[in-house]
């Protein structure tokens, strides 16, 4: 990773690598308006990016939320080697855009009473009622702490304030959370969400709560505070609350096993900067501080399940989600959320500090354009966004009216390819 009005259409654009169910899209029945020609430079774009190696495969879909219109073309194959195409129902790793939706987990426990914003973590997880902050860390990997001056909350969890890290941001955390075991969610891990909550809540914070942004397991601790206080695993809350009364059937943290075969294939560069897939092998793989693999949800334990990053779902499914949150919280007949608080989601607040990666603002969930200056790169101010680690991203576009998501299924963590998709799309739409 480099890395309250309703919306009366929106704009979804996704980009992925990996048709599971095999053969090639037909385009042409399932696109219908005048986007698809008004997007044909972004098909360009992604088409040269296939054809130099630079991603795999790609997958573009438009659609106004209204139906009027759609656009789907594909590049590439989601199989290389066995030249399978994909489509809207290729399972793929959203890795960080799991957080979203186990955000909006927590903002209805918020809604029903059972979660105050701003207690103590403490309060619903006890092994955060001290927390300690790093202090001096010596050449031998000793290291120093002081208690915290102030508690972890739910808000500082929500918004990337904590003080927690991830092991693939690197020093000083990386090392004392690989000596403890500590998982970034994209491996196999051993355990569950009870057990990496009592692990890190041994270690100290990289800094005080609620004065820097630091990208971090938040949403992974987030999904622990949601199983203590609804009394349901993570998977089950989810799969209940928010899966079922939306028709999002094709989500899920691990597969069935007659659906394994459908799971996206993940690419990598080779020595040669070539494509080849990432080796499945049932072990962890390592590209300098980040741990990774191509099959955590397909083997290994399978006990775990991240909160920030370990869903698998399809371009259908994930539309879905983000039509209902366009929408203030509503899809058809179902009401997950309020205006209020999707616009708490989705507006700035953390003030003048900067989420990690992308210079912005950042909601409870949701990266959030604030500055005039970084329209092109991340859509107009008010623009909502975020991404996952295999070369996804997604981003609600209020006073445009568009929503987009790019996927990639590959691991390059220099890449910028999918980076590029929103300015992509708002080059093609300026020149109409």
């Amino acid at each position: 990773m480099r890395r309250c009005l309703s919306l009366p259409f929106s704009l979804l654009v996704v980009l992925s690598c990996a048709s599971p169910r095999g053969g090639q899209v037909q385009e042409a029945s399932k696109s219908h308006g005048p986007l698809a020609q008004k997007l044909a430079p972004v098909g360009d774009f992604f088409r040269q990016a296939v054809a130099r190696q630079k991603l795999p495969g790609a997958l573009v879909f438009v659609e106004r939320l209204d139906g009027s219109e759609r656009y789907l073309e594909t590049f590439g194959s989601m199989e290389r080697e066995r030249g399978r195409s994909f489509d809207e129902k290729t399972l793929i790793r959203i890795a960080s855009m799991t957080k979203p939706i186990t955000s909006t987990a927590v903002m209805m426990l918020v809604e029903e009473g059972k979660i105050d914003l701003d207690a103590p973590l403490g309060r619903y997880l006890p092994e955060w009622a001290h927390p300690t902050v790093l202090g001096e860390v010596s050449p031998d990997g000793s290291y120093s702490t002081r208690p915290a001056r102030q508690p972890l909350t739910v808000r500082s969890l929500l918004t990337h304030t904590s003080g927690l890290s991830y092991r693939f941001m690197g020093p000083p955390l990386a090392d004392i959370y690989a000596r403890a075991g500590v998982s970034d969610g994209v491996g196999h891990t051993e355990g569950t969400l009870a057990e990496q909550s009592q692990k890190l809540a041994a270690l100290p914070l990289l800094h005080e709560p609620g004065e820097h942004y630091t990208y971090s397991l938040s949403t992974d601790i987030l999904g622990r505070v949601i199983e203590a206080v609804s009394g349901r695993p993570l998977d089950k809350f989810l799969e209940e609350r928010i899966f079922e009364p939306l028709g999002m059937q094709d989500t899920f943290f691990y597969p069935p096993e007659n659906r394994v075969d459908e799971v996206a294939v993940l690419y990598r560069l080779g020595p040669e900067r070539t494509l080849e897939r990432v080796p499945v092998t049932g072990r962890n793989l390592s590209d300098g501080d980040a741990v990774y693999a191509s099959d955590v949800q397909t083997a290994g334990p399978r006990t775990y399940v991240s909160g920030g990053g370990g869903l698998l779902s399809t371009v259908s499914d994930y539309a879905i989600f983000l039509r209902m949150i366009a929408n203030k919280g509503g899809h058809k007949d179902q009401r997950l959320l309020s205006p209020a608080s999707v616009d708490l989601m989705t507006t700035n607040q953390i003030g003048r500090l900067r989420a990690n990666f992308f210079d912005s603002g950042f909601g409870l969930g949701f990266a959030v354009n604030d500055d005039p200056a970084r329209a092109k790169a991340l859509g107009p101010v008010g623009t909502y966004f975020w991404v996952g680690i295999f070369s996804s991203r997604f981003w609600v576009d209020p006073g445009s009216k568009l929503i987009g998501i790019c996927t990639s299924q590959f691991w390059d963590l220099d890449d910028e390819t999918i980076d590029q998709c929103p300015a992509q799309v708002y080059q093609a739409l300026s020149r109409q």
